[in-house]
């Protein structure tokens, strides 16, 4: 027996380390993003982990009674080899788990780690603002602005609640409401329902006083053109439920980056029932695509919309103003600034600068400036969030605010894929949604959003797969000096199972 041991035992051994290697640790690595079914993928991880050692097992309990059997009993070599193939299995389980360990957490090989996630960020932009300021302590909304023909005055700033949820995110949004919020934008597909929910708890016994908005959408993301009539109804209705409200102020085409979606007849037929049956009381749409201001401007020619909600910061779109002066002039259309931190990595920025102003704060500041602007949305997902976004409510842009963000567009440039432009879209001959690819790198990067960043990128049609053995035609075809292809490998690389 030990001379074959000699040979089975490490053989059995570095099958488990390829087993778990192979197996195992791309599974291991999955499981935290939960992009799948969680117990599916912990019993996949099990089972690969379970199969050297139960063959293990069975191998050199096979082994040690044959060569026994003539000097001892039958249970005292069954004992023997029994324990030894306990022996070698654990042996082999651990060697399975460290090897799986060392690939899906660790990131030996693949270059895909968990541990380097906390440190992915570019280490002169950070994540928050670091000083929790005294002199913000306490901000209040101080400026209310007409929300178009909704007839509603609406605070400067909204509560965007995309990473709001649970106890946590009930009390950040109570507290924004405290302080004067009276606006907050939610979604079906936020936090995949957390965010509704936590919402309708922080509501309760304000309700009256808030002007609620939520999106035409599911859990699991955005219902595509052509969905029937009530579908669309229902979705709604569930969100009422999450809500515990019996309407919504406003309904959202989510994320719209076609005008045939836009204009869908089903939608519209939809919402013109909703509205018969008081569930829902004004239409808008969202949208952060290279289409945006195609799909705008069909919105306003349509007469359909009461608001629009667009990404709207520094630094881009020379057109949008205009766009939104004649939403405004021509419909009397609310508008809402959405994006409003230009991909902010994601927060703050690291300045030497006597003044306590944050980098969010002046970007509030900037998309304010433009009164035809009724509000800026932004995400609060920390306490400290309430103080630091209110106290740019009301607040002038200065020199030192534009200065501020000058400065964050040159340590950003040459990473941050503006959404709007889609310069780069005719030069691929793979035909990829370049943005697409790039704002999902960015959430995973910079908003730390690894889960929702990974399943928007394996819900594409076509992924940066094919950039790795492209010749890459969109080289230099980027206005603000992204590295495209570089960018694009990187994204693969990122966002990825396996």
């Amino acid at each position: 027996m030990h001379r074959k041991a000699s040979f089975l035992v490490p053989l059995l051994l570095i099958s488990a380390a390829v087993m778990g290697y192979f197996l195992a640790g791309p599974v291991l690595y999955v499981i935290p993003i939960g992009l799948t079914d969680r117990v599916g993928q912990i019993s996949k991880l099990l089972g690969a982990l379970a199969i050297v050692p139960l063959v293990a097992f069975f191998a050199v309990r096979f082994w040690l009674p044959r060569r026994h059997d003539a000097v001892d009993s039958e249970r005292r070599s069954f004992l023997k080899g029994s324990g030894a193939g306990v022996g070698v299995a654990v042996g082999t389980w651990g060697v399975g788990a460290v090897a799986a360990t060392a690939r899906g957490l660790m990131g030996l090989g693949s270059g895909r780690s968990w541990r380097e996630i906390a440190i992915i960020q570019d280490s002169s932009v950070i994540t928050t603002h670091p000083d929790w300021s005294s002199d913000w302590r306490e901000a209040r909304i101080r400026d209310h602005r007409r929300f178009g023909r909704t007839g509603w005055e609406i605070s400067d700033i909204v509560l965007g609640t995309g990473r709001i949820t649970g106890e946590l995110g009930e009390r950040i949004a109570r507290r924004a409401i405290e302080r004067g919020v009276n606006y907050f934008d939610t979604s079906p597909d936020y936090a995949g329902s957390g965010s509704e929910q936590a919402m309708g708890r922080a509501i309760r016994g304000v309700r009256d006083r808030l002007f609620v908005a939520t999106k035409f959408c599911t859990p699991s993301g955005h219902l595509p053109m052509g969905t029937p009539v009530p579908e669309y109804k229902r979705v709604i209705e569930d969100s009422l439920r999450r809500l515990d409200t019996d309407y919504v102020d406003l309904v959202h085409i989510h994320s719209c980056d076609q005008v045939s979606r836009l204009m869908d007849p089903n939608v519209h037929e939809a919402f013109d029932r909703l509205k018969e049956e008081g569930k829902v009381r004004f239409l808008g749409f969202s949208s952060h695509t290279p289409n945006l201001e195609q799909v705008a401007n069909a919105a306003i020619d349509s007469g359909r919309f009461d608001v629009m909600m667009l990404a709207y910061h520094h630094g881009v779109w020379k057109n949008q103003p205009e766009i939104i002066s004649r939403a405004r002039r021509e419909q009397d259309m609310g508008v809402v600034a959405m994006k409003t931190l230009k991909g902010a990595k994601h927060r703050g920025l690291m300045m030497n600068r006597p003044e306590s102003d944050s980098y969010s704060q002046a970007a509030l500041k900037w998309v304010l400036s433009n009164r035809d602007v009724s509000a800026a949305v932004i995400s609060f997902f920390e306490m400290q969030h309430v103080d630091e976004y209110l106290y740019a409510s009301g607040k002038t842009l200065e020199p030192d605010d534009l200065a501020l963000l000058e400065k964050y567009d040159a340590l950003t440039a040459g990473t941050h894929c503006a959404p709007h432009c889609g310069d780069c879209l005719g030069s691929c001959s793979g035909q990829l949604a370049v943005n697409d690819v790039l704002r999902h790198r960015m959430y995973f990067e910079d908003y730390g959003w690894e889960r929702e960043a990974m399943s928007h990128y394996a819900a594409l049609e076509k992924n940066a797969s094919i950039c790795a053995s492209c010749s890459a035609p969109c080289t230099g075809a980027c206005p603000i000096g992204v590295d495209i292809p570089e960018r694009m490998r990187g994204a693969h690389d990122l966002l990825t199972l396996a």
